[in-house]
Order: C-alpha cells, then sequence, then structure tokens
C-alpha cells in the first residue's frame, strides 16, 4: 500500500504540474526584411563666387525723337459735319495706310472706304459731344523703348538704336489720338 500511496502522489503531483506547465508551440512569424539606411554624404565645403555687380551707365535723354526715321504719324482730318434726319455725322479722313480705332463706344463709326487716296469715315454720337479715336501708321517699325534696363531716369524708356532715353507714353510710335467734335442738328 505504500507504493499505492506513493504512485497516487506521483500521479496528483504529475496532473498538478501538467496544468501549471505551458507549452510553448513556436509559431512561424516572417523576419522583416533589413532596411538599407543610406548616409547622406557631405560634399566638401565650396566657396561660391561672388558676382562682382557691373553698375549700369546711364544713357544720356535724346536730344531728337529715336522714332523720327522709323514712323511718321499718320494724316487725319475732319472733313466736314452734317446733319441727315437730325442725326449729326462728323466724317473724318485718314492716310490710306493707316489703322483707325473707336476709343469711345458711344460713337459709332462706319468705313467709307478710299475716296482720292483718303480713307474716310463718317462718326455719330451725341450732338455737341466730343470722342476720340487712334490712328496709326500701320507701317511704323520702330523697337519698343526699354524701360527694364535700369538705364534711364523713371518715366524714360531706353531705345537701343539711338543709345539714350526717351519719355514714355501712353500711345505706341506712329500713332496719334484724334479727337471727333460731334455738331448739332437743328
Amino acid at each position: 500500500m505504500k507504493w499505492q500511496y506513493s504512485l497516487a502522489f506521483v500521479l496528483i503531483l504529475a496532473v498538478f504540474l501538467t496544468g501549471c506547465i505551458t507549452v510553448f508551440v513556436p509559431v512561424n512569424t516572417p523576419t522583416p526584411a533589413p532596411t538599407a539606411i543610406i548616409l547622406p554624404t557631405l560634399a566638401p565645403p565650396t566657396e561660391k563666387p561672388v558676382p562682382t555687380a557691373t553698375p549700369t551707365q546711364p544713357a544720356p535723354i535724346c536730344s531728337v525723337d529715336p522714332f523720327a526715321g522709323a514712323c511718321t504719324d499718320p494724316s487725319v482730318g475732319t472733313l466736314n459735319k452734317t446733319c441727315n434726319k437730325k442725326i449729326p455725322y462728323t466724317s473724318i479722313g485718314i492716310s490710306a495706310d493707316a489703322t483707325f480705332e473707336v476709343l469711345d463706344i458711344a460713337m459709332t463709326c462706319t468705313d467709307e472706304k478710299i475716296w482720292s487716296g483718303v480713307h474716310q469715315f463718317s462718326c455719330t454720337g451725341e450732338q455737341l459731344h466730343s470722342y476720340k479715336v487712334k490712328v496709326c501708321t500701320a507701317s511704323c517699325s520702330a523697337p519698343p523703348l526699354d524701360v527694364t534696363s535700369g538705364r534711364c531716369p523713371a518715366g524714360y524708356g531706353y531705345s537701343s538704336e539711338a543709345g539714350c532715353c526717351w519719355p514714355m507714353t501712353d500711345i505706341e510710335p506712329g500713332c496719334v489720338i484724334y479727337q471727333v467734335d460731334i455738331g448739332a442738328c437743328p
């Protein structure tokens, strides 16, 4: 019987120990691939050359119009004023090779074609009002003035052909602004 007690004790002890012992089962987990670490390489220090500023020489003011040889102002003028059914008309004549642009939408002009070498337009608008048109010579070949050269004072542009500064205007070379006066009808 003693051995039975010993056997019972061993069995109880075995059952008790199996409940407390954890069995580790290996699980296949993938191992991450090694990550390459790229270390920055530093370029050897270099000194950047500092550009030397060359001062821009100011250009003289032009004593004559640098566009005089390249552009001529177009001929423009009032030919007559008439009334038709109490509507006032003013006829304008311009150079045959010139362009004509109405600058005020309150006035309308009709192209009457070229008569005797003069391109004619009949214009109408409100009685006793003045309107503006822009007339340009089509053959003007003047290069524009350079306002970015830094060679001219404010309000002037540099003419590379003449080598001098000329006052800037709101109108291009070879163009004129002409005032058209609309008359009154009785």
